[in-house]
């Protein structure tokens, strides 16, 4: 299913703690999804310029909004949006489960000349003790849905909740999994896979899963097994994880299709 190399060992390199800040390994089959080929081409199945231009300042805006100033990105990927609120003016920490992913996102934060702490960490090992607390958590890319069991994402979500201030903001976003069941899968590449190299299809689909399969133009296939959770399900997650949830969007708008939208986002409070 994935390239010989996509077990990768952990060593203290790979996941390095902030001070003292993280000391669980991610979960070995997120990790080994996000092996280093597919994490090499990342970048290219985003193109950050027109992923940019698809977003516009829709984050920045309703942080800003909130009054939030401190910032923990906790899925952060190759850094696309620690970057873009980094420039923003906001104070950005950036987290991630995949080792590799995270030594992608220090890459590309040097390559902008930018100073933004990262960290590899589980997220039941975000430790306010040890981060602080955040005016604002940010679990964006459809991330939450790699956690497959119910009760363990409404414990990762109370995570979440313990380390915000209170008033403190969570942005959740995820597949569209309501229209892909619905057999109504759309990857229009306008807002998240923007890149012009690289397909997305689906392979395995059903209740309990749904799989992603990404070709590249060279022939290179890769795949990410995901829990296929309806938004009405995750927003009942976040509430019962003690969040008030005040507003979803569809792909950045208000008032969206429910059968069109690529992309759904979640915005609650403490």
């Amino acid at each position: 299913m994935f390239p010989s190399n996509a077990s990768l060992p952990v060593s203290s390199a790979d996941c390095p703690d902030l001070n003292g800040a993280c000391q669980a390994l991610p979960h070995q089959a997120y990790t080994e999804q996000y092996n280093a080929d597919f994490v090499s081409r990342w970048d290219e199945l985003i193109d950050w310029n027109k992923r940019a231009e698809g977003e516009g300042a829709f984050f920045s805006q309703l942080l800003l909004k909130a009054g939030a100033c401190r910032i923990l990105d906790a899925s952060c990927g190759s850094g696309f949006h620690s970057v873009q609120l980094r420039r923003a003016g906001f104070d950005v920490t950036a987290s991630d489960g995949s080792p590799t992913m995270v030594r992608q996102a220090k890459a590309n934060f040097a390559r902008h000349q930018l100073q933004i702490p990262a960290l590899c960490c589980d997220w039941h090992a975000l430790d306010p003790r040890q981060l602080g607390m955040f005016d604002a958590v940010l679990c964006l890319g459809s991330s939450l849905c790699h956690v497959f069991e119910e009760t363990e994402r409404i414990a990762v979500l109370k995570r979440f909740r313990r380390l915000l201030r209170p008033g403190g903001v969570l942005l959740v976003d995820q597949r569209n999994f309501q229209a892909i069941l619905a057999g109504q899968f759309t990857s229009s590449g306008r807002y998240y896979y923007c890149g012009k190299t690289a397909k997305v299809t689906l392979g395995e689909l059903h209740d309990s899963l749904c799989e992603f399969v990404y070709t590249f133009a060279d022939g290179a296939c890769y795949r990410l097994r995901v829990f296929p959770i309806l938004p009405g399900r995750l927003r009942a997650e976040m509430t019962a994880a003690g969040f008030e949830v005040q507003q979803s969007y569809g792909d950045f708008k208000p008032v969206y299709d429910p059968m069109s939208a690529d992309f759904i986002i979640h915005q609650a409070h403490v």
